[in-house]
């Protein structure tokens, strides 16, 4: 019996939707090509409110800390995958909220996953990969990785629906730290490329003020603010003995000065 027109067409329409979706290995596009949402107005519809972690009211809270809800520090193998590091801490904060299991997510697969595409690592690319297809957990490429084994073709991926520049460098200060604080007392990590002076790397305590030319570039996860005290609590992946446990903190002025741009997830449902 001959399948009615109607029937044909969705069944080639669907065919065509699985064939879309299964990636390439290495097939990562950017994410300036894919999507980011660049519309203050579209990422504040999109972000996500976390139940019980973030306040729904249009109203800010005082202060804000999802440092408990984090996986703990790691220590990148070296500051070229500072980028790939914070991602992961964010996307797996999202993962692990309603989950017993509490699964760290590998950096070294995003970075080696667009080296074999052909691609220079870089934050916007990773953002496109977890776009595209999604990183694995570390358990099946565990950190420092220099392979990646024919398994992770067989494991769940975990990737995110969209993000958002909640600023970059021609924002002003002020209005840096409002959309910071703003994803944050929603419950969200706002990851930051941040301009810092050559001794950042060695900091010892729990402040960072810099003392010199600001001629390098780190990315931390903010996942902290304190409304009376000015500050902003932010996660570094240099590890525990580097800041304070490996945190550090940060007013909102030097903030303001120092943070390039601010990126938030938009998770997977």
């Amino acid at each position: 019996m001959p399948m009615p027109r109607l029937t044909t067409l969705l069944f080639f329409v669907l065919l065509g939707s699985c064939v879309r979706a299964q990636q390439p290995y290495g097939a990562a596009k950017s994410a300036e090509t894919l999507q980011g949402l660049n519309d203050l107005a579209a990422i504040d519809q999109m972000m996500f409110y976390i139940p019980g972690i973030g306040s729904p009211s249009r109203e800010e809270l005082l202060r804000q800390n999802i440092k408990n809800y984090m996986m703990p520090i790691r220590q990148v193998p070296q500051t070229g995958m500072e980028w790939a590091y914070a991602l992961a801490d964010c996307l797996e904060y999202y993962v692990n909220l309603n989950s017993n299991f509490k699964d760290n997510l590998s950096p070294d697969y995003i970075v080696m996953n667009l080296a074999n595409a052909g691609r220079r690592p870089n934050l916007v690319d990773g953002l496109g990969l977890l776009i595209n297809s999604g990183t694995v957990s570390a358990a099946i490429v565990p950190y420092n990785s220099s392979t990646i084994p024919n398994s992770v073709y067989s494991v769940a991926r975990f990737g995110i629906t969209n993000f958002g520049y909640l600023f970059r460098e021609e924002t002003r200060g002020r209005n840096r730290v409002f959309e910071t604080r703003k994803a944050l007392s929603r419950g969200n990590p706002v990851l930051v490329e941040v301009a810092t002076d050559a001794s950042f790397t060695r900091l010892q305590g729990g402040i960072y003020e810099p003392t010199g030319p600001t001629t390098e570039t780190h990315f931390l996860t903010v996942i902290g603010y304190d409304g009376e005290k000015e500050t902003f609590e932010l996660r570094s992946s240099l590890g525990r003995n580097w800041g304070n446990g490996g945190y550090v903190s940060m007013t909102y002025d030097d903030f303001g000065d120092l943070a390039r741009t601010g990126y938030v997830l938009i998770p997977r449902e």
